[in-house]
């Protein structure tokens, strides 16, 4: 059935005044995917992946520093992991396919993720977790508290690899995390 699909096009035509937007309130609602594409050759320990000096650039972020614009707040409801096929030191052309045991450096799938705001971990996850086998559109680990990243306030993702293994330094390794969202903009 498809009952979700009616509830949400119900919605939509609801909002019809409002351009097709849907709303709560003065709240307009949207989709979005947020993303981060990291070169991870050679890391080992904790390493941050975000910060203030992350700059927006389409093929390799939509995020830009470690916070959210003023104003939109987003509700996650999904992550995966995709790994760069073509395995090219330049991440900007990778080629981005689902991630899985055999195609992940050891050291990155036996590693945890967490993506902290406010002195809060709001996901805190094996990669392994993170990762699977399939169609591109299903990868998505479903997020079952989904977590609220507030606007203007920083946060922080981290990966922690398994002590004293780090990531082979001779290959490079692009990683994507991608984040499914709805994006709440006042």
């Amino acid at each position: 059935m498809r009952n979700q699909e009616l509830t949400s096009a119900t919605a939509t035509l609801k909002a019809k005044a409002t351009a097709g937007i849907p709303r709560i309130g003065n709240v307009a609602l949207s989709d979005k995917t947020l993303y981060l594409s990291v070169a991870i050759k050679g890391q080992g320990g904790t390493v941050d992946i975000i910060d203030v000096n992350t700059k927006r650039e389409v093929g390799i972020t939509n995020l830009d520093g470690n916070k959210l614009n003023s104003g939109r707040d987003y509700v996650i409801d999904g992550v995966r992991v995709l790994v760069d096929s073509a395995s090219k030191a330049d991440i900007k052309t990778g080629v981005w396919v689902p991630a899985n045991g055999t195609n992940l450096d050891p050291a990155f799938l036996n590693a945890e993720f967490r993506l902290k705001q406010e002195g809060y971990v709001l996901i805190d996850m094996p990669i392994s977790d993170l990762s699977g086998e399939g169609d591109l559109h299903n990868l998505f680990r479903s997020i079952s508290t989904s977590p609220l990243l507030r606007s203007n306030l920083e946060f922080e993702m981290e990966i922690e690899y398994p002590k004293g293994v780090p990531v082979d330094n001779v290959t490079a390794h692009n990683v994507r995390f991608e984040f499914r969202a709805t994006q709440a903009k006042l």
